[in-house]
């Protein structure tokens, strides 16, 4: 069993403790679970978690009430405003793989959650695997530092096909995303789901949906959750994280990849990143405008106070910048369930900003919500598509 938390994700530790937040003794944790076949008279489902009050990753925590054959209800007042939680059959060798999440990743839960899930297997953790690699990648190690600050680590470039035996005449234009393990090989995601960049990409050219071939650049996050939070977030290593990227990624594959093509192009450079990795793109946006043609924040953690003394605040600095315009077009999405719901107020904050500095909705940015998606890869698969033709088309505009 994986004992990591809620913020495996996040890169920070989520739970807070009951005092801190009176609001706790009156808002119930409601938890429906539906099976797609009848579970045996002598079975339990189980909440299994984070704290003590959930068995602390035990595998046996608060029992589910049955309802009928296939309907499982489970209501208790948490200790914790945020926890993290997983569902069993009373051990480990019988953990719950749910429909809408579809890999054995931690789940998140708060005071007040009211949330329903599927599942139509109990058994022992695997990775499963959800995807393919289409087109054609390499990888490499990434390029040294200057100021010897960000480690060196894989770096994933990624076309329609093999631009090695086939230059395109036209060029490329440049997709900077993070988390690269998760973006093109479902191998080396971490729940075994990657984003499928790579099909759609294919499938929006084929579509004719977008009208130029793209490079993909994904550098691998940081094996340290928290050392992941601070590359992407607000601070000194999350500056030199974005100075890497814009003064030594980008003029890296600008001299080392084919982008120009025999015309002589100058690519259009775009960003996308999710959770941490959306804060990186939000930043990315309104720091480095002249840089980027478009960005791409799927679930931005903006301002996300996690308690316990730590939290992501994005907006503040911003603020301290006088609110600099985002580089435009702009997308920021998120989901509804689990974790999703603890960034809500933070993109909304974001939300009302970029509206108060003169941003137009569907113009100038384009916030889209997904109220039945998770928190994780699956959620942003799914979104990508539609999310990279807006972004692309209107910086055309």
């Amino acid at each position: 069993m994986k004992n990591s938390l809620l913020a495996l994700t996040l890169g920070l530790s989520l739970p807070v403790n009951a005092q801190n937040n009176p609001k706790n003794n009156i808002q119930i944790v409601k938890i429906k679970v539906v099976t797609d076949s009848p579970l045996s008279d002598l079975d339990t489902i189980f909440i299994t978690g984070s704290n003590d009050q959930i068995g602390q990753w035990n595998g046996r925590g608060i029992p589910f009430i049955r309802k009928d054959s296939l309907n499982w209800l489970l209501n208790f007042r948490s200790q914790d405003s945020a926890f993290s939680y997983k569902l069993t059959l009373g051990s480990w060798q019988k953990e719950a793989l749910l429909d809408e999440v579809g890999s054995n990743r931690d789940l998140g839960g708060w005071i007040g959650i009211d949330t329903i899930f599927h599942c139509d297997y109990f058994g022992p953790a695997e990775k499963i695997i959800d995807g393919q690699i289409s087109g054609y990648h390499e990888t490499l190690q990434s390029p040294i530092d200057p100021d010897g600050v960000i480690p060196r680590r894989r770096m994933w470039v990624w076309s329609p096909y093999d631009f090695r035996k086939n230059e395109s005449k036209s060029g490329f234009d440049i997709l900077l995303m993070s988390d690269g393990q998760n973006v093109i090989d479902p191998t080396s995601s971490t729940y075994g789901v990657d984003w499928a960049v790579d099909e759609a990409i294919i499938s929006l050219i084929d579509s004719n949906i977008i009208d130029r071939n793209i490079l993909v650049v994904a550098l691998d996050c940081s094996k340290n959750g928290d050392y992941r939070r601070l590359e992407y977030g607000p601070g000194d290593l999350g500056d030199a994280t974005t100075k890497y990227l814009t003064k030594t990624i980008i003029p890296f594959v600008l001299d080392n990849y084919p982008v120009h093509g025999d015309m002589g192009n100058i690519p259009k450079i775009f960003f996308a990143g999710s959770s941490m990795g959306g804060v990186l793109g939000f930043r990315l946006a309104t720091e480095y405008q002249e840089i980027f043609d478009g960005v791409m924040s799927f679930s931005p953690a903006v301002f996300v106070d996690a308690g316990g003394g730590l939290k992501v605040d994005a907006l503040t600095p911003w603020a301290d910048r006088g609110y600099k315009k985002p580089a435009s077009p702009f997308y920021i999405d998120n989901g509804g369930p689990g974790l999703e719901s603890q960034l809500q107020p933070g993109i909304d904050l974001l939300l009302t900003t970029l509206d108060s500095i003169g941003l137009v909705e569907n113009k100038d940015y384009l916030w889209v919500k997904d109220p039945a998606s998770y928190h994780g890869e699956r959620g942003w698969r799914e979104r990508f598509p539609s999310a990279f033709s807006w972004v692309f088309n209107s910086s055309k505009d």
